[in-house]
């Protein structure tokens, strides 16, 4: 049951992330067609093919997002049915012990009882490392005047002079929402690896 359901939040995931692509691809294609609309001199097409940049964008992130938490849910949904097998081998280990122990020396067997719980704490430190990392990967900010932003960077690359009282944005404002997709997609990379 629990192979069925992780199986059915991977194909979730899959489904997430084809939609970010799509949504990083119509971005791109807005982006052009704003460098191309500054360099006809339409300010007002290239505002909404901005905007509807800018929107593709965000898009593409809450996908990846949404993404990143399925994940996560399947990587727990896996972790519990490896718990529930773990309970079972336990049963089998402490009916095992006691055998064992009734012929030990009470020193190994509290060597042995200490080795346990260090691997019940590593896991738990890893499980919450995992936690944290499935948290931080959700909050990722927005820049806070992304249109016009991105309309003087467009503007910067056509090479066009744009005077129309829009404040000089630093040509990184694009850049580190992009770098943030970037780390938001490495952290995703990382995750499925353990």
């Amino acid at each position: 049951m629990s192979d069925k359901l992780a199986f059915q939040f991977k194909m979730q995931t899959k489904m997430l992330e084809r939609q970010a692509a799509t949504h990083d691809k119509q971005e791109k294609v807005e982006r052009d067609k704003v460098k191309k609309a500054l360099m006809k001199g339409n300010i007002e097409a290239a505002k909404i093919h901005a905007e509807n940049a800018i929107r593709h964008h965000s898009e593409s992130l809450n996908c990846k997002r949404m993404a990143a938490r399925v994940d996560g849910v399947q990587a727990r949904v896996a972790n519990s049915a490896a718990q529930r097998q773990m309970a079972g081998s336990l049963k089998q280990t402490v009916s095992l012990m006691s055998k064992v122990t009734a012929n030990m020396p009470l020193t190994e067997t509290s060597k042995l009882m200490d080795s346990l719980e260090k691997n019940f704490e590593d896991l738990e430190v890893k499980t919450k490392v995992m936690d944290d990392a499935m948290q931080n990967a959700t909050s990722v900010q927005q820049p806070v005047d992304q249109v016009t932003n991105l309309m003087q960077e467009m503007a910067d690359e056509a090479g066009i002079e744009l005077n129309l009282n829009i404040p000089a944005a630093p040509a990184m404002g694009t850049s580190v929402a992009l770098k943030e997709q970037d780390e938001l997609s490495q952290r995703l990379a990382k995750l499925r690896e353990t």
